[in-house]
């Protein structure tokens, strides 16, 4: 399980919590992963690491730390899409 987390205008997943998370999972190629890590600012901001889906599945998701989301607003549905809270640029 994990904590969603609003960082403003983008959401943080964090390992640890007690809430399911919706999400999309994408298959991408070496090429398009390095971009990703690029723009998620992987390892130095967010970090990919292997997590387990609910149907078993593991995939790649890109995580924040307890400490790194201190404070923010817990978005407590897990599901980012559909909390109140989002700035237009996401609607």
């Amino acid at each position: 399980m994990f904590e969603l987390v609003s960082l403003g205008a983008f959401p943080a997943m964090v390992p640890g919590g007690a809430t399911a998370v919706i999400g999309e999972v994408y298959e991408v190629g070496p090429r398009t992963l390095a971009a990703l890590d690029r723009l998620e600012g992987h390892p130095g901001f967010y970090e990919r690491r292997p997590i387990r889906l609910e149907d078993g599945e593991e995939v790649q998701a890109y995580l924040l730390s307890a400490a790194q989301v201190r404070g923010r607003p817990r978005i407590a549905s897990g599901d980012w899409l559909d909390h109140g809270d989002r700035t237009e640029v996401w609607r």
